[in-house]
């Protein structure tokens, strides 16, 4: 099990600092926290590649056809030696159990997607242990997704999940506007530096997470 962290999904659900927290909305929290991972299909993959920045705002990473488009993903990357590409999912179940709930118990329903938006956090951030571990001379920054700042979400999600052939390995696919499917499935860019000073934002380590963590949850696909 990965520690889910409450007060981030009563953040979710739209809880503002010092409201008030029901008994009962503070069990079903509970509940649904050791839910999501029961019913979930979480698993991760990740690799890394060598880039290429062809002007201030187009990135070319190599060996694939992914060109990462936007002056603040350059930014982001322009003093990197090498870049990971992470996608993570919850798989189907656990949207097929969050519309059984809408039918007839919505505060479930809703506290559940809110758990999902969670779970699918810290299992990026458990992949992110996994990095750090694995790739120990470098120092990494933070997730940058597409569709933040202007990193455009088409055509970046689909050259992305080529690029990891995320259909095959995860059963990620793309809808006509770009969305995924299964819709808890994240894509993530991470630079690796070679000089920890360099790498801005800097990631925060979580704490409660472990590399005993990765071993014994067996996310990640690529080491099955």
């Amino acid at each position: 099990m990965i520690p889910l962290r409450k007060q981030e999904i009563l953040r979710y659900l739209g809880y503002r600092r010092g409201q008030e927290l029901t008994p009962e909305v503070s069990t079903l929290i509970d509940e649904l926290s050791l839910e999501v991972q029961e019913r979930s299909h979480a698993r991760y993959l990740w690799r890394i590649f060598d880039f290429e920045i062809l002007s201030e705002n187009e990135i070319q990473v190599l060996g694939t056809d992914l060109k990462l488009r936007g002056t603040k993903i350059n930014h982001h990357l322009r003093k990197a030696q090498k870049v990971a590409l992470l996608t993570g999912t919850l798989g189907i179940e656990i949207e097929r159990a969050i519309r059984l709930y809408e039918v007839s118990e919505l505060t479930k329903a809703r506290i559940l997607d809110a758990c999902c938006v969670e779970y699918i956090e810290r299992l990026l951030d458990l992949a992110e242990v996994e990095i750090d571990h694995e790739m120990a001379e470098y120092t990494l920054n933070s997730r940058f997704s597409p569709g933040y700042g202007d990193l455009p979400l088409i055509p970046t999600q689909k050259e992305f999940l080529a690029a990891m052939d995320a259909t095959k390995t995860l059963g990620i696919n793309l809808t006509a506007t770009s969305l995924m499917v299964p819709r808890k499935s994240v894509t993530a860019i991470i630079g690796l530096f070679e000089d920890e000073k360099l790498a801005k934002p800097r990631r925060k380590a979580p704490e409660d997470l472990t590399v005993e963590m990765v071993q014994n949850g067996k996310f990640n696909i690529g080491h099955l």
